[in-house]
């Protein structure tokens, strides 16, 4: 924070005079002590500016006074920072008017022993003593203490807030008079001014700290890939994480718990969807312990329909940050995600929206296709991984409305699917079908053109399955026995 021009001297110096008269020491240690403060003033408003509000309020907390006055000043910027500003201001005026003639004429009076003409004197005697004391003042007085206010914005904050704040009660009412004046003229242009600096940071500014903070080693890759996928879980939604319709083992309500334990031996799942009539109309969901805990007689008689647990629905575009919070509110650990016609889209766990967050959480039950590199330009993917964990993995981004690699490619072909099917994008980029489950790709393989430079993302990007699963399609709505 550069102060005002310094003043100058007069260029009519008496040169026989200033070779006379002692040096002035007590204007040289004025002008020293004016060089402080106006460091000081620079310092406090640096790191003021530049320090983390929590570790303020930490200080403050703890009763600790400078932590306080900090905080206060924290609370009223726009006075604090007036202050300082009137503070710089008065001590560069102070060099100008003080020090800076009397290390002219310190320099005149050495002049004037040289072979140096006498009208020329004045003049080099001048310059020698501005650039003196101009150096010092942005050396000193400027870069110094806003250098150090920098790298240690709270310790500067806290050492210089007690200081500082008695300095602005003493000056206060000159500073709310200029302040109030150049409020006005901010607010001649339309602006409001403001009182206090809240430091509000948007996701995705969050998100760049972490990987800065991770680049420079105070947050582990792990901690951060979780912390970056939290910050996005409100991105993805239900329909991104769900298991599909068509992937759902379901049972009608008459079914007998003889069948409940057979589907859940074959598929491994614990918790089985439950429809009257068809699909679209689920009723619950029985668990399979409820099964098991039943005699032999029991497991004879008794339907599916008499051990129905209740299933809540979400529709498609409920996004996952507030699907989790619902869900553990109401100790739910699957919904039912209903299309915008009513009928059945799919149906999502807790394990799966905790998967958006760890990545692919694998178990003994789980048999699916999972994303493998073949090498550097070349991968194979399951057709139901989204979209977004195939630019994370491959920085290939296929664009349009579909959730799934195969989505976007019925998307792109304006057709189904057949095997060997092959898309080129407008980059060099090709998606080649290996195989296909039903009506959609199985595997995909995916080819980087030419040009392409690899770029390792393994540990920097956390979001969805960390494995590149799309949809849960094997045991997200089944995992865990709870």
């Amino acid at each position: 924070m550069s102060g005002p021009t310094l003043a100058a001297m007069p260029l009519a110096v008496d040169v026989s005079a200033a070779a006379s008269a002692p040096f002035d020491w007590v204007a040289v240690a004025i002008g020293i002590v004016l060089l402080v403060l106006n460091g000081g003033f620079v310092a406090a408003e640096i790191s003021l500016l530049a320090a983390r509000r929590t570790r303020i309020e930490e200080a403050a907390e703890a009763g600790h006074p400078s932590g306080e006055r900090a905080l206060k000043a924290l609370t009223e910027l726009s006075v604090t920072f007036s202050g300082a500003q009137l503070g710089i201001t008065m001590c560069s005026l102070g060099l100008g008017a003080i020090a800076e003639p009397a290390v002219a004429a310190a320099f005149a009076r050495w002049l004037s022993g040289t072979a140096l003409p006498e009208g020329s004197v004045a003049i080099v005697a001048f310059v020698l003593a501005l650039s003196l004391v101009v150096f010092l003042h942005m050396v000193i007085g400027e870069m110094a203490p806003k250098n150090l206010a920098l790298a240690k914005a709270e310790s500067v904050a806290l050492r210089l807030a007690r200081v500082f704040g008695w300095y602005v009660a003493a000056f206060r009412p000159l500073i709310l008079l200029l302040n109030g004046a150049a409020n006005l003229l901010v607010r001649a242009v339309r602006v409001e001014p403001v009182d206090e600096h809240n430091l509000v940071h948007t996701p995705r500014e969050l998100s760049l700290a972490l990987a800065e903070s991770r680049q420079l080693g105070t947050i582990s890759h792990q901690d951060a890939r979780v912390l970056d996928a939290a910050l996005g879980l409100a991105q993805i939604d239900a329909e991104a994480a769900m298991t599909p319709r068509v992937d759902l083992a379901a049972l009608p309500d008459t079914a007998t718990l003889d069948e409940v334990l057979a589907l859940a031996a074959e598929t491994g799942h614990t918790r089985i969807p439950v429809f009257h009539n068809d699909i679209d109309h689920v009723v619950g969901l029985v668990h399979v312990k409820d099964a098991l805990i039943r005699d032999d007689a029991e497991l004879a008689s008794l339907t599916v329909a008499e051990l129905l647990r209740p299933i809540p629905a979400v529709p498609e575009s409920r996004d996952l940050e507030q699907l989790l919070r619902d869900m553990l509110d109401e100790r739910s650990h699957a919904v039912l995600v209903v299309d915008e016609f009513g009928g059945t889209a799919g149906m999502l766990t807790l394990e799966d929206v905790i998967e958006e967050l760890v990545g692919e959480i694998a178990d003994e039950f789980d048999e699916e296709q999972h994303a493998r590199e073949e090498d550097e330009t070349r991968w194979v993917v399951p057709g139901t991984m989204r979209r977004d964990e195939l630019e994370r993995l491959s920085s290939l981004d296929l664009g349009g409305d579909a959730e799934t690699v195969s989505g976007a490619m019925v998307e792109h072909l304006g057709r189904l699917l057949v095997e060997g099917d092959r898309l080129v994008t407008d980059d060099g980029w090709q998606l080649i079908v290996l195989n296909l489950e039903g009506r959609r790709a199985g595997e995909v393989e995916v080819r980087a053109p030419e040009d392409f430079r690899p770029v390792r993302r393994s540990d920097d990007h956390a979001g969805g399955n960390g494995n590149g699963t799309g949809s849960s399609a094997g045991d997200g709505y089944a995992g865990t026995d709870h």
